[in-house]
């Protein structure tokens, strides 16, 4: 089993889905949801109950005429044993 790289995503809307126990990373494209699962329960001390993902596709942009491509992002969504948090998310909650 390979590594996987997760990046927590801080926004307004990852803290509102924080406060109901669903954390929101972005995650390797090729990583499946077994592989992510085991990597926050390992990195976070945490029992995981479900994990969905979703595939954003990256933009079109032009500059000075030439096209470009932002790249794609897998973002998984981590829902929590009730009761359990991950610290990353409540930092930004008490500001």
């Amino acid at each position: 089993m390979k590594a996987v790289e997760l990046r927590p995503i801080i926004s307004e809307k990852s803290m509102n889905m924080a406060a109901n126990g669903v954390y929101m990373f972005e995650a390797n494209k090729a990583a499946n949801k077994m592989e992510i699962a085991s990597e926050v329960a390992k990195l976070f001390k945490v029992n995981v109950v479900a994990v969905r993902t979703s595939i954003l596709n990256g933009k079109v942009k032009r500059f000075k005429g030439v096209k470009g491509a932002r790249r794609d992002t897998k973002r998984a969504f981590v829902q929590l044993k009730e009761g359990q948090k991950i610290t990353i998310f409540d930092a930004e909650e008490n500001k």
